[in-house]
């Protein structure tokens, strides 16, 4: 029996979500010559939450910059909802950038560095954000032959664009101001359940 295109397109997906799982992972224990302990409800938190936000700031900061330059920062080719600034499959892949984030945080943490006020992490994303997209876009031209998100711009070969690091910087600062009272509190899994479905909400709405 043959599989349905959106399974074909989930799987797709899952791979390109195992591969950044996994180098993610090898990534953190090498910078710091040992195996990551996982917190899991710190993770759990921290990839719903990302998840979300980045959902959210996606598709409004995409608009947003539609009416204030009259056209289209990026377009996703794979599975595209929201006119096309987000994709059906960002439930797999946004929550991978949030296990990132868990890591990079961890090492930090680990190497005692310390970024005060807290909301200067976020514009990390600014930097690390397009690096990302090339990464997840060049997965998906390597294994399936198209881009996963296309860029109008070729500044960067229509990777990802310079235009979207200031983007990437408001996403940054709202996740990680929203994000870091969150971890402080006692554990609650109901805060991840819930974020994860809000963000499968807006999906859904797409």
């Amino acid at each position: 029996m043959l599989m349905s295109h959106a399974a074909i397109l989930v799987l797709q997906g899952l791979s390109g979500a195992l591969v950044g799982v996994v180098l993610f992972y090898l990534l953190g224990s090498l910078l710091l010559r040992e195996w990551v302990r996982i917190d899991a409800y710190q993770l759990s938190l921290s990839m719903a939450v990302a998840f979300l936000v980045a959902i959210v700031c996606e598709v409004s900061l995409g608009k947003l910059y539609y009416l204030v330059m009259g056209d289209h920062l990026w377009q996703y080719r794979v599975w595209p909802i929201h006119d096309g600034y987000t994709s059906v499959l960002n439930f797999i892949i946004w929550p991978v950038y949030g296990y990132y984030l868990y890591f990079f945080h961890y090492v930090l943490q680990q190497k005692s560095v310390e970024i005060r006020p807290h909301w200067l992490k976020g514009l990390v994303s600014g930097f690390d954000g397009p690096l990302l997209e090339i990464l997840a876009n060049g997965f998906f031209l390597l294994f399936y032959g198209t881009f996963y998100f296309y860029y109008l711009p070729d500044d960067m070969r229509h990777f990802t664009s310079i235009q979207v690091i200031p983007l990437y910087m408001v996403m940054g600062v709202i996740l990680t101001l929203l994000l870091e009272p969150l971890l402080k509190k006692p554990p609650r899994w109901h805060y991840p359940a819930l974020f994860y479905l809000a963000g499968v909400g807006f999906v859904l709405a797409g």
